[in-house]
């Protein structure tokens, strides 16, 4: 860490300490979605009382009053904020391994599922992946994952035709190539403009999970949605930890800190859940026509999904320089197989998956995690 930048961080964030035997640590908290978000309700607003209760005096910033979706990462790593989310798609120069865990999005049959694979894959099986992390001054703890992506469109979607020459707004780079499959026109534009698009007519459909449909308002002007399994988006860092600010803690702090991961990951998840299920049945209030995808539609999807590891695999290569993609993505299939086995067995149980994260995953962390 250059000084000048410690200069800074020092400057905006302060460590308090009230004592010697029982200090009070300072932590700021900085995250880009609104205090509505699953990630805040879900994840941080209880993370954060918990933390009060062991002595930190926590500052929380949300809706990008600190740090935006872009800044998050160099803000963090700097020192600005000590911990808060990131959305990987935004850095694919820094987190190249990053990206390849996001395009297996539509291999995961459910966001629990996603969100235990992401979480291990990063933490115990990919060395490069926690590298990349260390680069940028930062430790990753784990992920959430959203629910599954469904097609929000003005006109109904009930087969596979449906969709050719339709412009669609997607969130990554997976869905880019199932749009361009399907005879989709690929439009880029942030979430944030998905409203006006389509009210003005620049999209026909909006690829998001159903809560979109509220947080954005989309269910003003977009009057379908066609319930097709989509897949995750998983590749995401929900406690990121400035490096210099955890080698500041107490051995007692970080394992706070630690022990709160899997639970975050997986209320945040459920949450997303939650919210989709709240906003499913508003939707005869909203006169939005709920539509279940037809038998070809579901086999399409299946098709372009198999077809597209080839192409993940190429991709990572060419793209991101992953020379070892069909290794990175066998290991993730296993992971998948093996989440997908724990979350049928524990029938989705929040505490049964919270305990199996801990036992799989978060007790295999070396002890001094993140300082070396």
């Amino acid at each position: 860490m250059k000084i000048n930048k410690r200069i800074i961080a020092a400057a905006a964030v302060s460590f308090l300490f009230a004592g010697h035997a029982a200090a009070e640590t300072s932590v700021t908290i900085s995250n880009w979605i609104s205090p509505k978000h699953p990630v805040i309700v879900g994840g941080y607003k209880p993370l954060i009382e918990k933390m009060k209760g062991a002595g930190f005096a926590v500052k929380s910033f949300e809706g990008g009053a600190l740090l935006g979706a872009k800044p998050a990462l160099p803000g963090i790593g700097d020192g600005i904020a000590n911990m808060g989310m990131l959305a990987m798609t935004y850095f694919p120069a820094e987190f190249p391994n990053a990206q390849l865990v996001a395009d297996m999005g539509l291999s995961t049959p459910n966001s629990l599922t996603a969100m235990a694979v992401a979480t291990e894959y990063n933490l115990l099986h990919c060395t490069e992946c926690l590298d990349e992390y260390k680069k940028a001054n930062v430790i990753y703890m784990g992920t959430y994952s959203t629910s599954p992506y469904r097609i929000i469109s003005k006109e109904p979607i009930r087969s596979t035709a449906d969709l050719a020459g339709k412009k669609m707004r997607v969130p990554g780079s997976l869905w880019s190539r199932w749009a361009e499959a399907v005879g989709g026109i690929q439009v880029n534009m942030p979430s944030s403009g998905m409203f006006e698009g389509l009210d003005k007519g620049a999209l026909d459909v909006a690829i998001q999970a159903p809560g979109a449909l509220r947080s954005y308002a989309l269910w003003d002007t977009a009057k379908y949605i066609t319930m097709l399994n989509l897949g995750t988006y998983h590749s995401l860092s929900l406690m990121t930890t400035n490096r210099d600010f955890w080698a500041d803690l107490s051995a007692e702090q970080r394992s706070f800190i630690v022990g709160e991961a899997a639970r975050a990951g997986v209320d945040t998840t459920i949450q997303y859940e939650e919210t989709d299920k709240d906003v499913i049945s508003m939707l005869k209030e909203h006169k939005v026509e709920l539509i279940e995808p037809s038998a070809e539609m579901k086999k399409d999807k299946i098709g372009f999904a198999t077809g597209d590891i080839a192409a993940i695999i190429e991709n990572a290569k060419s793209k991101h320089g992953i020379a070892d993609a069909e290794v990175k993505v066998a290991k993730l299939n296993e992971l998948i197989a093996k989440w997908s086995g724990i979350v049928k067995e524990s029938n989705g149980d929040r505490d049964a998956i919270i305990e199996r994260l801990n036992a799989d995953v978060y007790s295999k962390l070396p002890a001094d995690y993140g300082l070396n």
